[in-house]
């Protein structure tokens, strides 16, 4: 029987199943995907039985336990074992390895070694087994084996297993990885002053001037308790050298602590912050419709005071650490990132979720890349796009912002108003700055089929106490209707009313026009 033609058989057999795949994928969400609520639901479940376990162990050292919970461990460290294989399942991808091999091998007319094969295939799997979260794993299975007693010890372990489950947890242990250099060189300065200083005292105090250092072991444990100012007493110095000794290591051990202490509240600082920010594009990303607002300039801040009145769900970014504090500050959802960046988008799910965006920092080379990169992940995404110099709203346009703002330009068309019309411009402006009297709203109608016609009579509008300013026809949305003159108007679906009136009888007539009333 020819091995090899079996595995490649059976690997293109499993490339093929869909059923096969689809259930290995919903493992590795459940495992491995931080966004699935699946395993959001399956950690908390990992980390309740986790300490349950613990609990019976510990409370097994003094006490006889019942036979029923004996068998809840059974279930529990069987649990274990299955995550842990099922951990190391979908690990890697067995039977694409063995297919990518063996299709290779195909193209460059070359024989395919069963031993090579198998040989990468084992490297992918071990390379797994000894990772640190595998090996943590298996130890924490093995104090359920009561013959071997002494592997009790190993029930801490599983401790360790909750670091699996809380993301944050794993965040803060990557500090160790990230500044391993410098750990690392503070543990063999740690282990130098160490040596020394038990060298020391034991040539001055080990040969019988002091009874309580009887070996150099005795000798290490005093320079450790001495170095990391801990200071039980059970060994003191008794003559000037031993003392003498005692000084220089008190006063190096507080430089490492020191040194020590500035490394860790560095590093938790900077991964809090991470973390923070991870929490904050987790929850942006679970929106729907709403609007994201690049740059917190004088427009953002003004756009985010109405969304925020409005109560629509909006999303700020960036990349000013004092414009981030400033927004935070207003309890807004904020996020200190480059908007031009694709993948910071596309991790907010812009291409679902986001109702428009607002492309409105104060660099016109920035908002262009936004557009960019937003349109590259969804052409149908409506943005509105700032200017700030003249020859740039052109540019803008072209790369596909749907309007383009040019805040001199509507400044200097207000003041123009102002001196024409001062009393008429004062009065729209308290209503539209504190928000009395009538808004302003759209209201788009929606028909089952897109065929149908809807007629709503003028009269009836105005009966809900509203003023009809237009209609915008979704075969011409460019084109703005004022004030249409027939007493009828003919509405097609997407079509979209603009009217005036106080909030209360827009929302009247909104239901109304629900229930068929209109």
């Amino acid at each position: 029987m020819d091995i090899k033609k079996s595995l490649v058989t059976f690997s293109y057999s499993l490339a093929s199943s869909k059923r096969y795949q689809e259930f290995k994928a919903e493992v590795k969400e459940i495992l491995e995907d931080p966004s699935s609520s699946k395993k959001r639901y399956f950690d908390l479940f990992m980390i309740i039985l986790v300490l349950v376990t613990i609990l019976i162990l510990i409370f097994e050292i003094k006490h006889e336990l019942p036979p029923f919970i004996y068998a809840i461990e059974g279930i529990a460290i069987s649990i274990f074992i299955m995550e842990w294989l099922g951990r190391f399942w979908v690990s890697s991808d067995t039977h694409q390895i063995i297919i990518q091999r063996y299709e290779r091998a195909e193209i460059s007319n070359k024989d395919l070694s069963l031993i090579v094969l198998i040989k990468e295939v084992t490297f992918k799997k071990l390379k797994f087994v000894f990772s640190p979260m595998s090996i943590i794993d298996l130890l924490a299975i093995l104090p359920s084996y009561r013959p071997l007693r002494f592997l009790r010890f190993f029930l801490l372990f599983r401790l360790f297993k909750i670091f699996r489950y809380t993301q944050n947890m794993n965040f803060l242990m990557k500090v160790f990885v990230e500044k391993k250099f410098e750990f690392i060189t503070l543990i063999i300065l740690f282990s130098f002053l160490v040596f020394f200083a038990s060298t020391v005292i034991y040539i001055f105090e080990g040969s019988g001037e002091n009874q309580n250092i009887n070996s150099f072991y005795d000798a290490i444990y005093w320079a450790v308790v001495t170095i990391t100012t801990v200071g039980y007493g059970d060994i003191s110095p008794s003559t000037p050298e031993g003392r003498f000794a005692t000084i220089l290591l008190i006063m190096s051990g507080l430089g490492i602590l020191a040194f020590t202490t500035s490394i860790v509240t560095t590093a938790m600082t900077e991964k809090l912050e991470q973390i923070k920010e991870n929490n904050i594009l987790a929850q942006a990303s679970k929106l729907k419709d709403f609007v994201l607002i690049c740059g917190y300039g004088k427009m953002g801040r003004v756009f985010a005071q109405e969304l925020a009145q409005t109560g629509e769900k909006f999303v700020v970014i960036d990349i000013d650490t004092e414009a981030v504090f400033k927004a935070s500050e207003k309890n807004y959802l904020v996020l200190r990132a480059d908007a031009s960046d694709p993948e910071i988008l596309m991790s907010l799910n812009i291409a679902e979720n986001a109702k428009y965006i607002l492309a409105i920092t104060n660099d016109d080379a920035l908002n262009l890349s936004i557009i960019l990169s937003a349109k590259s992940i969804n052409s149908e995404l409506e943005v509105i796009a700032r200017a700030n110099l003249a020859g740039s709203r052109k540019k803008l346009k072209i790369a596909g912002a749907k309007r383009v703002l040019f805040p001199y330009e509507t400044a200097s068309i207000a003041a123009i108003e102002y001196l024409e019309q001062p009393i008429a411009y004062r009065a729209m402006d308290t209503i539209s700055q504190e928000h009395l009297g009538p808004i302003a709203d759209e209201i788009e109608i929606f028909l089952e089929n897109e065929n149908e016609h809807k007629i709503i009579e003028k009269a009836l509008i105005s009966a809900h106490g509203l003023k009809l300013l237009g209609v915008v026809k979704k075969a011409d949305p460019n084109q703005f209707q004022f004030n249409p003159m027939q007493t009828e108007l003919i509405l097609e679906d997407q079509d979209v009313l603009i009217i005036v009136g106080y909030s209360d009888d827009i929302a009247s007539f909104k239901t109304d026009l629900v229930k068929g009333k209109t």
